[in-house]
C-alpha cells in the first residue's frame, strides 16, 4: 500500500510501472514475516504460493536450511515472463498477482526448482476476456489472472524437458506429484499406480509448433500466444474417462468431485518429496 500511494503522488500510475509496486522487498518482508512466525509455532508447515522474487526464493531456502517446514510454489508466468513485458504492446496481458519481477528474479526462481526450493510449478485460475483484461491501465486497476491451466503442461514441457534437459521423472514432480503429495492427495492423485484415480494425461512429444489462443477453450486470448511447444497434451483422462481428446472438449460440470483429503504427517514433518 505504501508503493500504491508513492507511485501515484509521484504520477506514475501506468501499469507498467506494477513492478515497483509489489516489488522484491515486499516479498522479502512478508515472507521473513510468516517464516519468523512459524519459527515460534511447533509444528507449523508452510506452503508459500506464488513465489515471484529471488527474496522469496532465498527466504525460504534459509528457512529450510534451519529445518522448518516450508514448501515453494512458482507459477509457469513467472518462470517465462518479467517486468520487462510490461512495456510490450498490451503488456497488461502478462500481469499476474504478485506482479512480474526481473530477469534476475527468474534465474534464482529456476535455480530453485533445481535445488529443493521451488517444489511445484503450478497456478490458480482466473480468466477473463482480452477486452476485460485491456480495461485497465493503472496500478490500482489492471486485472491480474489468465488462462493458466490449460497451457501449462505443454509450456513446462518445453521449458523443462526440451530446452533446460531435466529429467521427465522431475518435470513430472514439478508439475503433478510434488503438489498432490503436499496436498494430502497422494497417492490417490500424482501417480499412475493400481488403487490410484486413472487421472492421465498423454502428451505427444512429436507435436510441434505454436501455443494458439484458437487451440484453447478458455477465452479468446492467451499470454502463451506464439510461444513455442515441444509436446502438447492429446488426451487427458479423469478418473478414467475421456476429458479432453484432440482438442475436442467432452467434460461436463457434473464430472467433478469433492475430494476430502489428509496432509500427512510425513510432509507436516519435512519429509523428502
Amino acid at each position: 500500500m505504501h508503493m500504491y500511494a508513492k507511485l501515484i503522488r509521484e504520477s506514475r500510475v501506468s501499469f507498467h510501472n506494477l513492478a515497483e509496486v509489489h516489488n522484491q522487498l515486499s516479498e522479502d518482508l512478508s515472507f521473513r514475516r510468516i517464516l519468523r512466525l512459524a519459527e515460534s509455532v511447533p509444528g507449523t508447515a508452510l506452503y508459500m504460493m506464488h513465489v515471484s522474487a529471488g527474496t522469496g526464493v532465498d527466504a525460504i531456502a534459509e528457512a529450510r536450511a534451519k529445518g522448518l517446514v516450508v514448501y515453494g510454489e512458482t507459477l509457469h508466468q513467472y518462470l517465462i515472463y518479467s517486468a520487462e513485458d510490461y512495456q510490450r504492446p498490451n503488456g497488461q496481458i502478462y500481469h499476474t498477482y504478485p506482479s512480474l519481477k526481473s530477469e534476475e528474479d527468474q534465474k534464482k526462481l529456476w535455480h530453485g526448482t533445481v535445488n529443493d526450493v521451488i517444489h511445484c510449478v503450478a497456478t490458480d485460475e482466473l480468466c477473463c476476456s482480452l477486452k476485460d483484461k485491456l480495461l485497465g491501465d493503472r496500478i490500482d486497476n489492471t486485472t491480474g489472472g489468465n488462462s493458466g491451466v490449460e497451457p501449462r503442461l505443454g509450456v513446462m514441457y518445453t521449458e523443462m524437458v526440451t530446452r533446460r534437459g531435466y529429467s521427465l521423472p522431475r518435470y513430472v514432480d514439478l508439475v503433478s506429484t510434488n503438489a498432490a503429495k503436499i496436498m494430502g492427495l497422494y497417492p490417490r492423485k500424482g501417480a499412475i499406480a493400481v488403487g490410484s484415480d486413472a487421472d492421465i494425461v498423454v502428451l505427444d512429444p512429436t507435436r510441434r509448433g505454436k501455443v494458439r489462443a484458437a487451440d484453447l477453450h478458455e477465452t479468446d486470448y492467451t499470454p502463451w500466444e506464439g510461444h513455442d511447444i515441444f509436446a502438447w497434451p492429446v488426451v487427458t483422462i479423469l478418473r478414467g474417462k475421456v476429458m479432453v481428446e484432440n482438442g475436442q472438449y467432452l467434460a461436463r460440470s457434473s464430472d467433478g468431485s469433492y475430494l476430502k483429503r489428509r496432509i500427512s504427517s510425513e510432509i507436516l514433518n519435512g519429509a523428502p518429496l
